[in-house]
């Protein structure tokens, strides 16, 4: 009764106060089950998130312990051979930060595949691109929680029931951790499921296998792999975004504006890099095969330290999510082997270069072949007379065992000579046609700035007629200044046009299949659909009908050429 008579005995206020109170601790309960039932929903995390939660027609999906999946991307490297390989610089020219060029600086190396198309089963075949190309795979997520325990664990783990960090990559393993992964997991794959991994023809003992990504392959396949085109591949900083977008629609990171990431986030929660590969880009941060070295005069220095960092994490800035950004992760530290909170693994697939079946035959063959074919354009336009071909018959003819091994010394130092500058051949032939594509634009914008001028020349002539004493002779000067101005806007474009022709002469005495991968590489750097792109890939269309009317005999005159390019005629 007295707790009665205080509660009549209230003020009105304070009535108002204790109801209310009432009310809160009444629906406390409820609210906070409401909450908690809604965190318990976003947490909720399926199979398939820990595997493939972004499933797409191209996926390569190859089995794994415990009843789950792993998903993989066929990388293409375009090469002439098995011998031959594709130019790489992986790094980064970062002049913001200059106190770290000799981490990350461009240095020069190459990027092949171990498979040919044959070697690969026949439902991955289709999504191979056109042309000739060396193949391996790339994991299309970085390995999940829950794919880690399914290999490593001698138990499978509740796949039923995942727990809510079954989805987030596996981080806090070491370098040797990962590798043992990858050795578990292709030993289960030959006893479970042989057929998955490719095979080489005709080899019974050798099989392709999964293992941890060399820096050049991650860093390929991070860019683009395939759909990135040369120019993006050797100059650009981060593989093309769409227009609206930016990096935070595809990395979770800590970018300097925006959102920050607070912990990692479940694999695929951003947007596929152009491969269709997700999380190349913080979340976890990703090891890769090789030991780190520094980057000295766009090579790699000569000692090996510990193992490369690639990719940046959720903890990470805008300069250190990069694909070309390298940081160095030692193999020990004082308590054992070195691991960390936010660093995981992507693995590929690959095999060994010199497997059994015809492929040793077909190397020789290539090795044969190489450099032997190459020889300098004579004065009169006729092929000169091979070097090797001479140094052939003084070897059948060597008096004595000592010449031929010095001839035979010879003839290898002119081989290998040949193999580099054929090599050459090729990126100079891409720099031959992208300076074509881009002359084709500096002619039309000399154009389009000599008619404004001549437009403003004639306004001003009529200006002119009506115009008297101090404000005459200013026009007059203004005239004389325009028209020299359009006397070297006429120059420019008479020398642009000139310069432009000996491009075209020069691309049209390219062998066909060197002017065919040059023209293939820039069509891929022009591939975007944005105003820029299209344009630029119409001068290629345009550059190339040009070239092939040279190489045809066909007379082009300069006003001809100068005609298309105005008109921007490409039929």
């Amino acid at each position: 009764m007295k707790s009665d008579l205080r509660i009549r005995n209230l003020a009105p206020m304070q009535w108002f106060f204790a109801a209310a109170l009432c009310c809160a601790l009444l629906l406390a309960p409820c609210a906070s089950q409401s909450a908690l039932a809604a965190l318990a929903r976003k947490a909720d995390v399926s199979t398939a998130d820990a595997y493939n939660p972004k499933p797409a027609d191209n996926d390569i999906i190859l089995p794994m312990p415990c009843g789950l999946s792993m998903v993989f991307k066929l990388v293409a490297v375009p090469a002439k051979g098995l011998l031959w390989d594709m130019p790489m610089r992986p790094g980064v020219d970062d002049s913001a930060h200059q106190d770290r060029a000799f981490y990350d600086r461009r240095y020069n190396t190459a990027l092949s595949g171990a498979f040919t198309l044959e070697d690969l089963p026949a439902a991955w075949r289709k999504q191979a691109p056109q042309g000739q190309n060396y193949f391996y795979l790339v994991a299309k997520y970085e390995v999940s929680n829950l794919q880690w325990h399914a290999v490593m664990d001698n138990a499978c783990p509740d796949t039923a029931n995942p727990g809510a960090d079954a989805a987030r990559p596996a981080t806090d393993m070491s370098w040797y951790d990962a590798v043992d992964f990858t050795r578990r997991y292709t030993t289960w794959l030959l006893q479970n499921a042989p057929d998955s991994l490719p095979r080489f023809a005709g080899d019974q003992r050798n099989v392709g296998f999964v293992r941890l990504p060399t820096e050049t392959e991650w860093e390929y396949a991070a860019r683009g792999g395939q759909t990135a085109g040369s120019q993006l591949l050797l100059q650009e900083d981060f593989f093309a975004l769409p227009t609206g977008e930016n990096k935070a629609d595809y990395a979770v990171y800590r970018p300097e504006q925006g959102a920050r990431a607070e912990g990692m986030a479940n694999i695929g929660s951003r947007k596929p890099n152009p491969l269709g590969i997700y999380d190349t880009a913080g979340n976890a941060a990703e090891m890769v095969l090789d030991a780190f070295r520094f980057s000295m005069a766009g090579r790699l220095h000569g000692s090996a330290g510990g193992f490369v960092r690639k990719g940046g994490s959720f903890l990470s800035g805008d300069a250190e999510i990069l694909p070309g950004r390298r940081e160095e992760m030692p193999f020990f530290l004082t308590d054992g082997p070195a691991h960390a909170r936010d660093l995981g693994l992507r693995p590929v697939i690959s095999g060994i270069n010199t497997p059994g079946g015809g492929r040793p035959q077909e190397l020789t063959a290539e090795w044969n072949k190489a450099g032997e074919k190459l020889a300098p354009l004579a004065q009169d336009g006729q092929t000169a007379r091979n070097p090797l071909d001479e140094l052939d018959r003084l070897l059948a003819a060597a008096p004595d065992e000592a010449s031929r091994k010095n001839l035979q010394d010879l003839r290898n130092t002119i081989k290998e000579n040949n193999i580099m500058l054929e090599r050459q051949k090729q990126l100079e032939a891409q720099s031959l046609l992208r300076t074509g594509v881009y002359m084709i634009e500096t002619i039309r914008n000399y154009s389009s700035r000599r008619n404004s001028l001549k437009t403003q020349i004639e306004s001003m002539e009529r200006e002119k007629a009506s115009a008297k004493g101090a404000a005459l002779e200013k026009l007059k000067q203004i005239l004389d200044t325009a028209n020299r101005g359009l006397v070297m806007l006429d120059t420019s474009i008479e020398k642009s046009l000139t310069f432009y022709r000996s491009k075209v002469e020069e691309s049209a005495l390219l062998a066909p299949e060197v002017l065919a991968a040059a023209d293939a590489s820039l069509a891929k750097d022009f591939s975007g659909n944005d105003p820029f792109n299209e344009n630029m890939h119409r001068n290629l269309e345009l550059y190339r009908l040009h070239v092939d009317a040279v190489r045809k005999n066909k007379t082009v005159s300069r006003e001809a050429m100068q005609k298309a390019i105005l008109e921007r005629r490409f039929q």
